[in-house]
């Protein structure tokens, strides 16, 4: 088997699936190569950043074009679907399964680093130029996608390695987001689980990161200022390093998941899987994988902030709950998250077996 992947596309969202391929079929036989994706036109940033282009070639000739849609938004991108066998997209809205029969859901992903800083920065320069013939990216903006995921990311084997949870302890990271959606449901189910730790008397690390002088913010949001009064116990206004913020999630006895931008599978629903936590979500608004998450299986689900109280409590208290929803979160993550279980399962869906 060959594996083809267009080198136009944006990296740091795709990361994770490549983790996934140079798993299963090794870096000798993944080849970038904008030959076989000269059809597809990449002429703009919404094309460059939509996803990943990936062509299969099995030992009998047999071509499978897929493409990796990692948008925050549900919607499908119509040229890509025309040209693909199987589109693979991480936010696919209830429904959509039975209306597109090419779909197919990974579920949650998160960006990862898979090279050191002279690997990457070099593999990144090399793509950008086995694509510059027909992409519209300068060479400053190409290569600033490959050196976040350096700077931003960790390998894989940070979230998967054990670090013992720490009692009665919390730590939460997150950014206040600034559209509609984010003051009505993200930004709210977050401040309310750290009120909520609070009032549960956990001692609580981190918080809710403060976007306060971007301009983008107060033009989109006016009102978003407010969150300095209700919220001023637990805002930050310095990024964490990734190395603290992945050891102090793993020592949190609780961790909280809500729906990000547009609705969308956040990163951090895919790492909280990865690390096997236990996890409090409100409800998905988008598709997952096999029979979902389940509400006391591997994930504690709480239909409003009001509910959010009780299920820290309840995780806080009760150790044998808690450690059945780690173990549940790290089985349901290794069946259907893995980057190397997601191309598995993709593969099967045309009947390739790998």
């Amino acid at each position: 088997m060959k594996v083809y992947i267009d080198p136009r596309t944006e990296y740091r969202y795709t990361s994770f699936y490549r983790l996934g391929l140079y798993k299963l079929f090794g870096k000798d036989k993944i080849i970038y190569s904008v030959n076989p994706f000269e059809d597809l036109k990449i002429t703009n940033a919404s094309q460059y950043g939509c996803g990943m282009e990936v062509v299969f070639d099995n030992e009998n000739g047999k071509i499978t074009k897929v493409y990796f849609d990692i948008k925050d938004v549900a919607e499908i991108e119509k040229d890509k679907y025309d040209w693909c066998d199987i589109y693979s997209k991480v936010n696919i809205e209830f429904g959509d399964l039975e209306k597109y029969e090419k779909l197919f859901v990974p579920g949650p992903n998160f960006g990862i680093r898979n090279h050191s800083l002279v690997g990457l920065l070099s593999f990144g320069l090399l793509n950008y130029y086995r694509g510059k013939s027909s992409s519209f990216q300068s060479l400053r903006r190409y290569m600033h996608d490959y050196f976040y995921i350096y700077v931003r990311r960790r390998p894989i084997k940070y979230y998967e390695d054990f670090v013992e949870v720490k009692s009665n302890y919390v730590f939460h990271a997150s950014t206040l987001w600034y559209n509609q959606f984010a003051k009505d449901c993200t930004n709210l189910y977050r401040g309310e689980f750290l009120k909520s730790c609070q009032r549960a008397g956990m001692e609580i690390e981190g918080g809710l990161y403060y976007l306060k002088d971007d301009p983008a913010v107060l033009s989109e949001m006016p009102d978003y200022p407010y969150y300095e009064e209700i919220y001023k116990n637990f805002l930050y206004e310095k990024r964490l390093s990734m190395d603290d913020y992945i050891r102090k999630t793993k020592e949190s006895v609780v961790v909280f998941n809500t729906p990000s931008v547009c609705g969308c599978h956040g990163w951090k629903l895919g790492e909280y899987l990865c690390m096997g936590k236990a996890i409090i979500s409100s409800p998905l608004l988008r598709e997952m994988p096999g029979e979902g998450l389940i509400h006391g299986k591997n994930i504690h689900f709480v239909n409003s902030p009001e509910e959010i109280y009780d299920a820290v409590i309840k995780i806080n208290t009760d150790e044998d709950y808690r450690k059945h929803l780690e173990e549940g979160a790290r089985r349901y993550y290794e069946e259907w998250i893995a980057p190397e279980v997601v191309i598995k399962r993709l593969l099967e869906k045309v009947g390739e077996k790998v």
